[in-house]
């Protein structure tokens, strides 16, 4: 979508949240900071200087962007209704 983003992965499960946050902070669209250490320090001195600077904001918009597939929305929504269609047959089927 083309906005920075601040990724703040649990500890949970096998580390899918830090490895789908990687390639936005790779390209420079987004930081990443563990839960453990997500705390008022690290939102003022990483997060506040990138939110004050709209240069920096600016830029780091342009790399999420270009870091995300531009139709990501669109395969996101085929998906859903993929997946609410297939529950609907599914359910009439069993209940027919």
């Amino acid at each position: 979508m083309g906005l920075p983003a601040a990724y703040v992965p649990l500890p949970l499960g096998g580390g899918e949240q830090r490895r789908n946050a990687e390639p936005a902070v790779a390209a420079g669209g987004a930081l990443l900071v563990d839960d453990a250490d997500l705390n008022p320090a690290w939102i003022v001195t990483t997060v506040i200087p990138v939110v004050a600077d709209p240069g920096r904001t600016a830029a780091m918009s342009a790399r999420a962007l270009a870091a995300a597939p531009p139709d990501a929305d669109v395969v996101l929504a085929r998906h859903v209704l993929t997946a609410v269609a297939e529950r609907r047959r599914r359910a009439l089927v069993s209940s027919g």
